[in-house]
């Protein structure tokens, strides 16, 4: 089937938010609602692609601040639970009673607390690329030596640099970049998107070489992405520490499927299969080749595990 959505709107301005959405697939289907990644990502059609357009119906939506939702970038009321009360409020005006969710990397965490929240409007779990944002995960990729370093070295060094030339370090950069984001000019604006995008970017995959975007080359959209962002890692995303396994027993009933790259570097394994051990009946599916981004293979693996997945929900 195709791509195209048969329906595109906005929910009603909560908050000073107004939250883009879309429906693919069969209006009659089985729901799934998909959770973008970022903080500060978008939805994008592909994201559909996973599932059986003829027999689902499948919803995306722009979080707060990122993609096609107003005001784009914004960072007032816009906090993880806000998310959650997006996705609720969306539901009912769906007027669906039970949907699955699903998401991958950042949108595995907000898939997560909203089924924690809302375990009884969930069929089932469909996750990917997890992260469960505690302080040894945010520490890993982002906050001390001694982790992803040891394997971009080099990667580390240059962004060190660009944190030093705007007086921050890897301990505090989210809150002082930030600052600099809403009360610099331009061109200050555009380095920091370019430093921010040029060191996650290049975590996503080791099957390639390092890339970096020019400050020239920045876009509005990606001014905003850094934006949400920083806002999120500058508040450990809104969570409390290890929240998402502290409050695993209330979606221990949800039917859930894991899927992970044995070899993901930004976000580790072991957030995968710590998950899993804490939901007994979970399935694992581990890629052994994939990184964080998916390889081809991994793609149509994770495909493949998710359709067989639904299949065996007897619905």
């Amino acid at each position: 089937m195709t791509l195209q959505p048969f329906n595109t709107n906005y929910l009603e301005e909560h908050d000073g938010h107004k939250i883009w959405f879309a429906q693919y697939g069969n209006p009659s289907g089985i729901p799934i609602i998909v959770c973008h990644g970022g903080p500060g990502a978008s939805s994008k059609p592909k994201h559909t692609s996973r599932y059986d357009l003829a027999k689902y119906q499948v919803i995306a939506f722009d979080q707060r601040g990122c993609g096609k939702s107003l005001p784009l970038g914004e960072t007032k009321n816009n906090t993880l639970s806000d998310l959650v009360s997006d996705m609720e409020r969306l539901r009912v005006f769906l007027k669906i009673d039970k949907w699955f969710v699903t998401g991958g990397s950042w949108g595995s965490t907000v898939a997560l607390v909203y089924a924690e929240s809302h375990a009884d409007n969930v069929l089932g779990l469909l996750l990917s690329s997890i992260v469960l944002a505690r302080r040894q995960d945010i520490d890993w990729s982002f906050t001390k030596p001694g982790g992803i370093d040891k394997i971009f070295s080099d990667l580390w060094q240059t962004r060190g640099e660009f944190l030093a030339k705007f007086g921050a370090n890897c301990s505090n950069a989210a809150s002082i970049l930030l600052e600099k984001m809403h009360s610099n000019d331009a061109a200050t604006v555009s380095e920091i998107t370019a430093g921010i995008m040029n060191w996650e970017g290049n975590l996503l995959s080791s099957q390639s070489g390092l890339s970096f975007t020019d400050p020239s080359d920045v876009k509005a959209e990606n001014i905003a992405s850094v934006k949400i962002f920083l806002h999120y890692d500058s508040h450990d995303s809104f969570m409390v520490e290890n929240q998402i396994l502290q409050n695993i027993k209330t979606i221990k009933d949800i039917p859930t499927i894991i899927v992970h790259g044995r070899y993901d570097l930004l976000c580790t394994f072991d957030q995968a299969w710590e998950l899993h051990k804490n939901i007994p009946d979970s399935e694992l599916v581990t890629l052994p080749s994939s990184n964080h981004r998916l390889t081809a293979d991994g793609e149509i693996a994770r495909s493949m595990a998710f359709k067989y997945f639904l299949s065996k929900q007897n619905l």
